[in-house]
């Protein structure tokens, strides 16, 4: 497969998020809009510089639709929009449908948001019984997200020997992350024990296994690489990426392709925001795109290559677990943050990175970042500019 054609095309250009809470107080479209506005702002753009707009949902959690967004906002002329039910895959899709649209010249600058009030809201969609593929599985007690990643993590343990301490490592090393991250909803330490004292959820996942239900939003703005650089920062290029399916197997047709699109090798990224639902499925997701050998997750996580100091860290802001849910858009916003001059804004530093892991979750001169959304169905490769 040859480097992507739309490869270093285009940027993100603008950043966008609202406080993470359980409890927002207002409707999933007052929160989109919120961070539609500073991601335009901080691209240095107008409402009316955008003409294209991009949203994604889990449909148990429906957000506000693309139009609907667009007359909130005033966006006078509306060129192009889509929005998808993809969920936690779609994250990484995303990005690059809004450099697509950019790419092929019908958009100049496209909108890309989620944003939802899945803990006020929880089950919202849900109470109406099992609909779907999950009439199939509902009835024989897969009616819950760690029952059906569950099945993953317990054949992996069987046959390389991970184990609940593994697990207990990346929890603990993404909560390091987030301790420093002014808008992470989880800051409070936790320990090797701790995650190991939690209660069960399903075997063989505990409480400090498990991602969170959060209230929030988060929006990008992507254009094209020579508008970019003449935007407020400097530009995240947007490498190239792929898409797969929503199943164990999707990686296989993700894995390989992302890496041919963007012309590099697993060796050439810096840092890695992999979605991370469950802890298993994180660092599954670093074996699957050839970061980690096979059966050796565990061990890497333990001996601390994932952490911001290692040799790929990884979920930087803390991830699902720690900072907040939003279906892995953040992952992205944290990748653009960590590839942009100055670094990020929003961890204890408050001024120039320290590099001082008590304040600051800088990491030291990355390049390169990777993001990849459940079962790795999409994925997407970004550079600094």
């Amino acid at each position: 497969m040859p480097v992507q054609a739309l490869s270093e095309k285009t940027a993100i250009a603008g950043l966008g998020w609202t406080e993470f809470t359980r409890g927002s107080g207002t409707t999933p479209a007052v929160l989109v809009a919120r961070a539609s506005l500073m991601a335009i702002e901080d691209a240095g753009l107008k409402v009316d510089d955008i003409d294209g707009v991009v949203g994604f949902f889990w449909r148990e959690n429906p957000t506000v639709a693309p139009r609907v967004l667009a007359r909130m906002l005033g966006i006078p002329v509306l060129n192009f929009d889509s929005y998808h039910d993809g969920g936690g895959w779609w994250n990484a899709a995303t990005v690059l449908t809004a450099a697509a649209l950019i790419h092929s010249g019908l958009c100049k600058n496209v909108l890309v948001y989620t944003g939802t009030n899945a803990y006020s809201d929880r089950g919202g969609g849900s109470g109406g019984g099992a609909r779907g593929p999950s009439q199939f599985t509902s009835p024989f007690g897969q009616n819950h997200a760690a029952v059906t990643f569950g099945e993953v993590a317990v054949a992996n343990m069987e046959k390389y020997g991970t184990t609940t301490l593994d697990f207990a490592h990346l929890a603990v090393t993404q909560r390091r992350n987030a301790i420093v991250n002014k808008k992470a909803q989880m800051r409070k330490p936790i320990t090797i024990e701790d995650h190991q004292n939690s209660r069960w959820i399903i075997y063989p996942y505990r409480l400090l296994d498990c991602c969170q239900e959060s209230d929030g939003a988060v929006a990008l703005v992507v254009s094209s690489a020579d508008q970019a650089r003449d935007l407020r920062h400097n530009p995240v290029y947007i490498m190239g990426g792929a898409c797969g399916q929503n199943e164990e197997s999707a990686t296989a047709a993700t894995g390989k392709r992302v890496f041919e699109a963007a012309g590099v090798s697993p060796q050439d990224v810096d840092i890695a925001e992999s979605y991370d639902d469950f802890t298993f499925m994180c660092l599954k997701h670093m074996v699957d795109f050839g970061f980690v050998p096979m059966g050796e997750a565990g061990a890497w996580i333990r001996e601390g290559h994932g952490a911001l100091d290692g040799d790929l860290p990884i979920n930087t802001h803390g991830g699902l677990l720690s900072e907040a849910h939003l279906l892995g858009l953040n992952h992205v916003v944290e990748a653009v943050q960590q590839l942009r001059v100055g670094g990020v804004v929003d961890d204890l530093c408050e001024g120039p990175h320290t590099y001082d892991r008590a304040t600051c979750r800088q990491v030291r001169d990355p390049e390169i970042a990777f993001v990849c959304g459940i079962h790795g169905g999409s994925a997407v490769l970004l550079k600094k500019g």
